[in-house]
């Protein structure tokens, strides 16, 4: 009897958890110069984005629960690139703003995805392609988790 559906390199889920290890990876030294780990990029990429975002609302955009934002946010925080203040409408609520050492950051940056894109030798036509083909992917993903919570 052949297990060939058992077999590794056969597996949806290991192709995925190999993808974003070796993606952090390529980030890591360009993370580097920026004194950032690949949690605290995509938290900054939102703050770069909207300037201040409440804590639970970052937590849903980045998929991530209090447990593993709050870390993330505190070293942030450390480094002077977020501050988390309590929301003047609901002082039990918090907010997440971006400091001007954190928007200091933007240009150095902006070239990341340009620099990612060249180490892997991506043309833009390629670069939507995969993107579209994640997306896509995420979206059943996201739709089969929903299903069993």
């Amino acid at each position: 009897m052949s297990h060939s559906t058992l077999k590794l390199e056969n597996q949806l889920c290991f192709r995925a958890y190999t993808a974003s290890r070796l993606t952090i990876r390529l980030y890591k030294p360009i993370l580097d110069q920026l004194n950032l780990t690949y949690p605290q990029y995509v938290t900054m990429l939102v703050l770069w984005d909207e300037k201040e975002v409440g804590f639970r609302e970052l937590g849903k955009k980045l998929h991530m629960k209090t447990g593993t934002l709050t870390p993330v946010i505190q070293r942030l925080e450390k480094l002077d690139y977020v501050k988390k203040v309590k929301d003047p409408l609901d002082d039990r609520k918090a907010i997440v703003q971006l400091t001007d050492a954190g928007e200091a950051l933007i240009p150095v940056a902006g070239k990341i995805p340009k620099m990612l894109a060249e180490s892997l030798d991506l043309k833009t036509e390629e670069y939507l392609e995969y993107a579209k083909t994640l997306d896509a992917l995420l979206d059943k993903l996201y739709h089969a988790n929903h299903m069993i919570e």
